[in-house]
């Protein structure tokens, strides 16, 4: 006999970053009733994740929520192309590419175009429309484990403000909980693909004389590349606000903690090529670099989407992009099961479909 839940409902959705919450977004649209619970507070604080391709802004065009996204994104909109410069002083260095639709052809085949908005924007607009649908978004929520059988999921999870345990019982799984995912480890779904490719310090930073230095270059992102303050720099509001990746070398015994504010500052200004730029360190965040695929994106009732499923290099950004259509792909299919106009066979297709991709 089953044992008493807490909560039940059709779908749970184990992370709220930018692929669980458009697995949200995707099944309120369609009706269908499911629960988010996400470890951390809130949503993303840090710029990152910040190309959506054309088909990720025809999917968020279709949800309804493309003018808040080009809304909140309005301050990047002129921004489009790379440059590669050892100093951003004169004008060194050549564009990798200095439009990303040049001419304009893309009219043609889409309502929409690529959109530059980083995560820490696009999660507050996804959240907002999640939470007008059917779904119940738990922040500060954690699950510690879960259980399936044949008809079902039970889920154990703890409330991180008042440590309290409580157990969800749901049809469906959905694991957008990282590149670490605990839920594809407990299932023992292995990865294959060359693994770690690099490490980076992300550095959030506030210098008012930089924009004077970068002048109406508007890049999307500068390879910087002095061999003694190599990095990139990204705009985020062209004005006094940016960000910089400085390579980490953990295989070589660095640590987090000789990046002090100190070190970092003087990265930054002989990385730019001003010596006495005003910097003023405002974050920084480690993140590696990693090329990985799963080896299923599924197992019985429970399904990976996004960095749970694949870790792709930066270029691109092309990790966040395929989870978003992840989402998309599945939230259709688990409705269809669910409101019972398509077999559950048809989830067999999700790793079909989105596994080569």
């Amino acid at each position: 006999m089953q044992q008493r839940t807490d909560h039940q409902v059709p779908v749970l959705v184990v992370g709220g970053s930018l692929v669980g919450l458009s697995m949200s977004l995707f099944l309120g649209r369609l009706g269908v009733r499911h629960m988010l619970v996400e470890r951390h507070s809130g949503t993303s604080i840090h710029p990152r994740g910040r190309g959506n391709n054309v088909r990720t802004m025809e999917l968020f065009r279709r949800a309804g929520i493309e003018p808040d996204i080009k809304a909140t994104a309005s301050l990047l909109a002129d921004n489009h192309g790379i440059l590669q410069t050892p100093t951003l002083v004169g004008d060194a260095g050549e564009w990798l590419f200095k439009e990303i639709d040049p001419g304009g052809g893309l009219v043609k085949f889409s309502p929409t175009g690529w959109c530059l908005c980083s995560q820490n924007d696009l999660e507050p607009v996804l959240r907002r429309a999640a939470e007008s649908l059917t779904g119940e978004l738990r922040y500060f929520h954690e699950m510690e484990s879960f259980e399936q059988d044949p008809e079902g999921v039970t889920v154990y999870v703890r409330d991180r403000d008042s440590d309290r345990m409580y157990t969800v019982r749901a049809d469906y799984l959905v694991a957008a909980d990282g590149p670490r995912s605990p839920v594809r480890g407990r299932l023992g779904i292995g990865q294959t693909g060359p693994g770690d490719l690099f490490s980076n310090v992300s550095i959030t930073f506030r210098s008012k004389l930089l924009q004077n230095t970068v002048g109406d270059r508007r890049f999307i992102c500068c390879y910087l590349t002095d061999p003694e303050a190599d990095g990139a720099l990204l705009p985020v509001d062209n004005k006094e606000r940016w960000v910089f990746h400085a390579p980490w070398h953990p295989e070589r015994g660095e640590t987090l903690d000789e990046f002090t504010e100190e070190r970092l500052t003087r990265h930054i200004r002989r990385a730019v090529g001003v010596p006495d730029l005003d910097v003023e360190i405002t974050g920084r965040a480690s993140w590696r670099a990693a090329e990985r695929v799963a080896e299923r994106y599924s197992s019985g009732r429970v399904f990976l989407a996004g960095d749970s499923a694949h870790e792709m290099s930066p270029t691109g950004a092309f990790g966040s992009n395929t989870g978003i259509q992840d989402a998309h792909n599945l939230a259709w299919k688990l409705a269809a099961v669910l409101d019972g106009w398509a077999g559950p066979g048809l989830l067999d297709s999700y790793d079909a479909e989105r596994r080569p991709v």
